[in-house]
C-alpha cells in the first residue's frame, strides 16, 4: 500500500466533500420544490430523490451521505454493511466472522438499531458504546407512564411476555436508564435484546420509538473488539468496520425499511446474507432489491448461510453461484463475491478453537449450550462427556469442522482484503458518492437555469402539457392492466397444461416401474432369496425377515425418489425459463405503453429549450422466479418432522415413514408384523400416485398466487415512481415560473448563483471522477 499517496488521495477527497457539502448549502437558499407534499400519500418514506429533483428531503439526504462519507475518509474507514433477513442467521454470520460471539442469537429479529462492529486491534473483550442513549431514556419514561394505568392482561394478549420482556417490564418500573458503555458479552447481549424488546413494547403499546434519533451513523451502538482472523495482522492505513443492519420489515416495522436503504447507501461495501433453504422467498427477494439497488456506487459481495443443508440432490457451490448471479441479482453481483458457507458450524468452530487455546479445554457442556451444539456438529450425534477430554481430538474435529464451514474462503477474499485495503474502500465509497451528487446535482441546475431563460408562455404550456400528461399516465396504467392480465393469464394456462402433461408422465413412469417387475430384480440384483406370497398377485409381497424390507423399501425408495427428482428438475427448468419471459414481455409492455408519454415530455420540453433526461422505472418482478424445489419438498412432506431430527432405522415400519418423510401416513395399511412382513406394494402405489397430483395442484396454486402479488407489486410500484418523477418536472418548472414573475434583477441574480453552482457541481464532477480513476489504478496494483 502507497501510504504518501493513500495519504494525498485522502486529503483531495475531503476537499471535494467539503466543497459538495458547502455547494448543497448554497442550493438550500434556492426557491425549491415541495416534492415532499406531491409524494405525500403515496410512497414519500421510501421514494427515491429523483437526479431532476432536489427537495427539502433530497437535500436533507444528501447532505446526510456526504457527511457520513466525510466522517469515513477522516477515520479511512471502510464500512462493511451486513444485510439479511432474520432466518438467514445474520447475527450468527457476524460472530463467525469476528471470530467470537458479539451479538445475541435468539429466535426473533435482533436488530432493532443498526450497530456497529469496529475491528480494534488488543480489545480481546468486546465493548459496546452508546453514547447517544438519551432518546431511550425518554422513550422508557413514557413506557413508565403508559404502563402505569396499563392492563397487564391485555399487553399480555398484545406480544408474548417472556424472561426477558419480564425483565424489560420490570427495568421501565422501576425507572432504571440504559448505560453508556457495557463491557463483555453478556451486558452487551442484555443491552441489544432490552433494545430490541423495547421496539416490541412500543409498538404494543402505541409509544413512536425514536428511530429517527438514530438515523445518523455517529448516533448508534459501536461494538469495539479485535476480530480473531485479524490479529496479528497489520494493514498501513485505514480501519475496518462491520455494520449491522435491520431486515426490511422486523418485528413488523415496515420503516425499518427505509432506514436499511439509507444505512447501505451509506457503506464502502455491502455483505448480504442469504438463507441457502430460502434463496427464492419473498423476504429474501426484498433483501436483494435492495442491495442491487446500491449495486453500481458500492461492492457487492454475498455469503449463501446453511449449505450444510445440502443434500446429494441440492444444486451445488457453482450452481448457486449462477443462480444468484443471474437470475436473482440480474447480473448485479459477480459469481467469484458469492461464497456458499455454514455460518453456524464457523461459528462453533471458532467458538471452540478460542476455548481450546485460552483454556486448553472446552467449558462444561451443561453450563454452556454451545458446547453440546459443537459437538453434536464436530463429533456426531452419538457423542458422550468423555469425548470432550480428548483434547487433541477436540481439536482436529474443531478444525476440521472450521474446513466443513466452507468459511476459510471469504474469510481470506474478503476480510482480510477489507482489512488490508480499508482506506482504498473508503476513498472508493466517497468517490462514487461524490460523482452521484455532481451529476444530479448539475442536472437539476442546468433544468433549473433553463427555466429562467426559456419564454414565459412556454412555462406555462408545459406545466399544463405535464398535468394533462399526468392524468394520461392513469388512462395508460388502466389500459395497459388489461393487457397485462392477459398475458398473466396465457402465461398461467401454459403453465398449466405443462403441469398437467408432467403429472401423466410422472404417473405413467412410477405405473411402469411398478408394473415392470422391477421388485423381482430388486432382489435378484442383490441374490436375496424371497418367497413370493399368493397374494402378491392381489398387489402384496410377504418377506420372511425384517432385514430383507428394509432392504426392499430402501431400493423401492431409491428408485421412485429418482423418478421424482428428475421431473422436479424439468419443473423447475422449465417453470423458471418461461416465467423469465414473462417478467420480459411484461417489462416490453410497460415500456411500449409509456413510450408515447416519454417521448411527448421530452419533445415538448426540448421545444421549449429544456434539456431533461426522463428514464423509465425498473419493473420489480423478480419475485416470479419461485423456489420449485421448496415447494416440491414441502409437497412431499406436509407433515415433516423437525429438520434436525435423526432418521429412524429401527424396523420397517420406520424405513417407510422415512421413505415418505411422513411418520403418520398410514404405515398400517401396509404392513402386518407377525411371523413375516407384508409390503401392501397396490397401496404405496396408489399413495405415491395421489402424492403427485397433490404437489402438482401445489404449484398450480403457489403459481398463481406468487404471480398476482408479483406483478400486482411491480406494476404499482413502477407507475408510481414514474409519477414521482413527473411530479418532480412540474414542480421545478412551477418554480421557475413564480420566479419569473419577479423583478427582473431578482432573476438576473438567480441566474448568476445558478451559474456558479453549476460551475462548481461540474468541476466536483470532473475532480471526482480523476480521484475515482486514481483509487482504481491503486486497486488493480494491489491484486496479486
Amino acid at each position: 500500500m502507497h501510504t504518501q499517496t493513500v495519504f494525498e488521495l485522502s486529503q483531495e477527497a475531503e476537499r471535494l466533500l467539503q466543497l459538495s457539502l458547502h455547494n448543497l448549502q448554497t442550493l438550500n437558499t434556492l426557491p425549491l420544490a415541495t416534492l415532499d407534499e406531491a409524494a405525500s400519500g403515496k410512497k414519500a418514506e421510501s421514494a427515491n430523490v429523483l437526479p431532476l429533483h432536489f427537495s427539502a428531503r433530497g437535500i436533507e439526504t444528501q447532505q446526510a451521505t456526504l457527511h457520513n462519507e466525510l466522517r469515513k475518509i477522516t477515520r479511512l474507514e471502510m464500512v462493511l454493511a451486513i444485510v439479511g433477513t432474520m432466518k438467514a442467521g445474520k447475527s450468527t454470520t457476524i460472530n463467525a466472522i469476528v471470530g467470537t460471539e458479539v451479538l445475541p442469537n435468539r429466535n426473533r429479529p435482533m436488530t432493532a438499531l443498526p450497530t456497529l462492529i469496529r475491528h480494534t486491534p488488543g480489545q480481546k473483550e468486546p465493548v459496546l458504546h452508546f453514547a447517544h442513549v438519551g432518546p431511550i431514556d425518554a422513550l422508557t419514561q413514557q413506557l413508565q407512564t403508559r404502563l402505569f394505568n396499563f392492563d397487564r392482561e391485555k399487553l399480555a394478549q398484545r406480544l408474548e411476555i417472556d424472561k426477558d420482556m419480564s425483565m424489560l417490564l420490570e427495568r421501565i418500573t422501576q425507572g432504571d436508564a440504559f448505560d453508556k458503555h457495557y463491557l463483555g458479552a453478556q451486558p452487551i447481549f442484555h443491552c441489544l435484546k432490552s433494545l430490541n424488546d423495547l421496539v416490541r413494547l412500543s409498538k404494543a403499546l402505541d409509544v413512536d420509538f425514536p428511530f429517527s434519533a438514530y438515523a445518523s451513523v455517529e448516533n448508534i451502538p459501536v461494538i469495539e473488539v479485535e476480530f480473531v482472523h485479524l490479529a496479528g495482522l497489520e494493514n498501513d492505513v485505514g480501519q475496518l468496520t462491520l455494520l449491522d443492519t435491520p431486515g426490511p420489515n422486523e418485528a413488523g416495522q415496515p420503516h425499518l425499511q427505509k432506514m436499511l436503504n439509507e444505512q447501505l447507501a451509506r457503506a464502502s461495501a455491502v455483505l448480504a446474507v442469504m438463507d441457502y433453504t430460502q434463496l427464492k422467498s419473498i423476504s429474501d427477494e426484498e433483501v436483494r432489491r435492495a442491495v442491487s439497488a446500491v449495486g453500481r456506487s458500492v461492492p457487492l459481495y454475498a455469503l449463501v448461510n446453511k449449505f450444510d443443508q445440502k443434500d446429494r440432490n441440492s444444486d451445488d457451490e457453482e450452481q448457486v453461484r449462477a443462480l444468484i448471479s443471474g437470475t436473482l441479482m440480474k447480473g448485479h453481483i459477480n459469481p467469484t463475491q458469492i461464497f456458499p458457507v455454514s455460518s453456524m458450524w464457523g461459528y462453533l468452530a471458532n467458538r471452540a478453537r478460542h476455548e481450546l487455546k485460552h483454556q486448553g479445554k472446552l467449558p462444561d457442556p451443561e453450563d454452556q449450550r454451545w458446547v453440546q451444539d459443537f459437538a453434536e456438529a464436530a463429533l456426531g450425534r452419538r457423542w458422550r462427556n468423555a469425548d470432550l477430554d480428548d483434547v487433541e481430538h477436540i481439536h482436529h474435529a474443531a478444525e476440521l469442522l472450521w474446513e466443513d464451514s466452507l468459511f476459510e474462503q471469504p474469510i481470506r477474499k474478503l476480510l482480510h482484503a477489507a482489512h488490508a485495503n480499508a482506506s482504498l474502500y473508503a476513498l472508493r465509497s466517497a468517490s462514487h458518492k461524490l460523482l452521484n451528487y455532481a451529476q444530479s446535482a448539475r442536472e437539476y441546475l442546468d433544468f433549473r437555469y433553463q427555466g429562467l431563460t426559456v419564454a414565459f408562455d412556454n412555462l406555462e404550456h408545459n406545466i399544463e402539457r405535464l398535468e394533462e400528461d399526468m392524468a394520461l399516465l392513469q388512462t395508460c396504467q388502466m389500459s395497459v392492466s388489461d393487457e397485462i392480465d392477459h398475458e398473466v393469464d396465457e402465461a398461467l394456462t401454459a403453465a398449466n397444461l405443462f403441469i398437467h402433461n408432467q403429472q401423466t408422465d410422472i404417473i405413467a413412469a412410477i405405473d411402469g416401474w411398478f408394473r415392470d417387475g422391477n421388485l423381482t430384480n430388486i432382489f435378484n440384483e442383490s441374490q436375496e432369496s424371497i418367497r413370493l406370497d399368493a397374494e402378491f398377485s392381489a398387489g402384496q409381497l410377504v418377506l420372511e425377515d425384517e432385514g430383507q424390507a428394509q432392504n426392499v423399501l430402501s431400493k423401492m425408495r431409491s428408485s421412485c425418489e429418482s423418478i421424482l427428482l428428475a421431473a422436479q428438475e424439468k419443473i423447475s427448468r422449465e417453470l423458471a425459463l418461461r416465467f423469465d419471459q414473462l417478467e420480459n414481455t411484461l417489462t416490453r409492455s410497460l415500456n411500449d405503453a409509456m413510450r408515447p408519454i416519454e417521448l411527448g415530455i421530452k419533445e415538448e420540453l426540448n421545444h421549449a429549450g429544456f434539456r431533461a433526461r426522463i428514464s423509465f422505472p425498473a419493473f420489480q418482478s423478480s419475485a416470479l422466479n419461485f423456489n420449485t424445489r421448496q415447494l416440491f419438498s414441502n409437497a412431499i412432506a406436509s407433515e415433516d418432522t423437525p429438520a434436525g431430527q435423526a432418521p429412524r432405522t429401527g424396523s420397517v415400519r420406520e424405513t417407510v415413514s422415512r421413505w415418505l418423510n411422513n411418520p403418520s401416513w398410514g404405515w398400517d395399511d401396509y404392513v402386518v408384523t407377525r411371523t413375516r412382513y407384508v409390503i401392501d406394494v397396490a397401496s404405496l402405489h396408489q399413495k405415491l400416485t395421489q402424492h403427485v397430483a397433490h404437489f402438482c395442484e401445489q404449484i398450480r396454486k403457489a403459481l398463481a398466487a406468487q404471480v398476482d402479488v408479483s406483478v400486482t407489486a411491480g406494476m404499482a410500484t413502477f407507475f408510481a415512481e414514474f409519477s414521482l418523477c413527473l411530479a418532480g418536472l412540474q414542480e421545478s418548472l412551477r418554480d421557475s415560473l413564480v420566479i419569473r414573475q419577479q423583478n427582473e434583477s431578482s432573476v438576473q441574480a438567480l441566474q448568476q448563483h445558478l451559474r456558479h453552482c453549476i460551475k462548481t457541481a461540474h468541476w466536483i464532477e470532473e475532480d471526482a471522477r480523476l480521484l475515482r480513476d486514481d483509487i482504481q489504478t491503486l486497486f488493480a496494483a494491489d491484486q496479486p
